[in-house]
């Protein structure tokens, strides 16, 4: 008979995830990972490999939780909720905004999502964690082009904002530049201005 594991996976999981979260890549040792998944070297190996195959596993839970918004510990703006049921598009993209920097000013040990540190850490010494870091903020993009189409086809969108891929990328910009700028310190002030500034070009 297999022996059973004596640890929830997706639980032990979601410890890496806020261990990675909080610490980087670099910054977490497999030492840190076993003692805060309080869980095994050897069922860390079996059930989710190496530190790089764990970190992978973390990066799609990551994505699947914010998308779906089921996870406390992940941001609440997600794409999904804020623009499901909008008064108007913009509307519900403002409210995205406005969760997410909520979110930033609240979680400072955080500050910036997940994939937007592993993108500054990581860069391009990594192809396949940078590709799977890109694919996100492409589908993030996706999304937010999606309410934009809406927007655009409402009549909401001023003449001079016609391009909603464009807008799309800029917004995605806007968003995680709130995080990372939260977590190199910058004020609520200064945040609140530059999500302002930031959405001016759909007023």
């Amino acid at each position: 008979m297999p022996r059973v594991k004596e640890f929830d996976p997706e639980e032990a999981l979601d410890r890496a995830l806020d261990l990675f979260w909080r610490r980087g890549y670099e910054g977490t040792s497999l030492r840190d990972l076993i003692e805060h998944m309080d869980i095994s070297r050897q069922s860390l190996y079996d059930t989710f490999g190496d530190k790089r195959s764990l970190f992978l596993k973390v990066l799609a839970r990551y994505e699947k939780l914010a998308f779906e918004s089921t996870y406390e510990l992940v941001t609440r703006a997600s794409w999904a909720r804020p623009i499901e049921r909008p008064l108007t598009a913009l509307v519900a993209i403002r409210g995205l905004f406005e969760t997410y920097l909520h979110e930033v000013v609240r979680a400072t040990e955080r500050g910036s999502c997940l994939m937007a540190n592993t993108a500054i850490e990581v860069g391009a010494s990594d192809p396949e964690i940078q590709a799977v870091v890109r694919a996100f903020f492409v589908r993030v993009e996706d999304a937010l082009h999606t309410v934009l189409e809406r927007a655009h086809e409402a009549g909401e969108l001023p003449a001079t904002s016609r391009d909603t891929r464009a807008l799309a990328r800029h917004l995605v910009n806007t968003l995680y530049g709130l995080g990372i700028m939260g977590r190199a310190g910058a004020s609520r002030a200064a945040l609140r201005q530059m999500l302002d500034v930031g959405l001016s070009v759909l007023a």
